[in-house]
């Protein structure tokens, strides 16, 4: 009866019967390197053995992995390069083994998107818009010494879809020129103003609680404000959510003069100015044409409301 040796075991079986005749080979002083980090091309003696003579440690024994990748080598790989380079080292555990790391450095997804933004106002897109691309986590990883500079050498554009794949080039002309196809969407976008802060229904908004931001324009819904200074200034109808577009309907203009109020009346022309006081017989906002009696008079007159508990006597309709 025989029986079949796992892998472990027969290499447990081979150390020890090999132990006694080359013990006095293996140097204690060389050292497997538990991880590596590769800038260039290959992977060499050192950067896998400690304590090996200065001479070999530059010797290339294999290629290295892509930048930014990493690749492990294994006890039987290392066992054979060592006595193919006669490094007096041998394994002691299956589980001997070098991760080797190519270092590298990185374009990250905000480059690759500024750079296609480019792209696209070049192709006539019109600012402002924003970019979505078919991944978020996509990154371009380079070798250290290569150019790292960013070019979009082609679009194809589909503007009824608002869809596009770009080609996305790195070191231009150059050896390690690669180029990559990212695929994306662009969206239009609309400034309009928005709440900084909660603000309460009847209170009016001063012009720190409020400022421009951008969104999609297919999401700017419709009756939204677009002039921050239709905001300012104004009575909130109805509490909105900070950081959304405002609508008319969720504002007014505030009532400056309220109806039964001691008001001023002013009458100004080119040739004088008068004061005299009134009560107001209506509500009025800024602007509004509203009635007041004039107390002095006992006449009923029209104004407009300029400020709280002011308004200005219109002469055509005044005596």
């Amino acid at each position: 009866m025989s029986f079949a040796l796992s892998t472990g075991d027969a290499f447990a079986q081979s150390t020890r019967n090999s132990s006694s005749r080359t013990s006095q080979q293996v140097d204690e002083n060389i050292l497997l390197k538990p991880d590596a980090l590769i800038e260039g091309q290959y992977v060499t003696l050192g950067d896998i053995f400690s304590g090996i003579d200065l001479q070999q440690a530059d010797i290339a024994v294999a290629h290295a992995p892509q930048p930014g990748k990493q690749v492990v080598l294994d006890y039987r790989w290392l066992y054979g390069i060592a006595q193919r380079h006669k490094i007096n080292w041998r394994p002691r555990t299956t589980a001997d083994q070098v991760l080797i790391t190519r270092a590298s450095q990185i374009i990250t997804i905000e480059e690759i998107r500024d750079a296609v933004e480019v792209a696209l106002v070049d192709y006539g897109i019109k600012r402002p818009f924003t970019i979505d691309l078919s991944s978020d986590n996509f990154q371009i990883h380079l070798p250290v010494d290569a150019r790292s500079d960013v070019t979009v050498s082609s679009v194809e554009l589909n503007s009824r879809t608002q869809r596009f794949v770009a080609s996305v080039t790195t070191g231009a002309q150059t050896a390690q020129q690669r180029t990559y196809r990212i695929s994306g969407k662009y969206y239009p976008l609309s400034t309009v103003p928005v709440l900084v802060e909660p603000v309460a229904r009847g209170q009016i908004i001063r012009p720190d609680q409020v400022e421009y931001r951008d969104f999609r324009t297919e999401r700017v819904p419709n009756g939204a404000i677009q002039d921050i200074n239709d905001v300012i200034g104004k009575e909130v109808v109805r509490a909105g959510t900070p950081n959304e577009p405002l609508l008319f309907r969720d504002l007014t203009n505030p009532i400056l003069v309220r109806r039964g109020a001691l008001v001023t009346v002013r009458l100004v022309t080119a040739n004088m100015s008068l004061t005299a006081r009134g009560k107001a017989l209506e509500n009025g906002s800024k602007g509004d044409i509203i009635r007041v009696v004039n107390q002095t008079s006992n006449k009923t007159i029209q104004v407009e409301v300029v400020a709280e508990n002011e308004v200005r006597a219109l002469p055509a309709m005044s005596q």
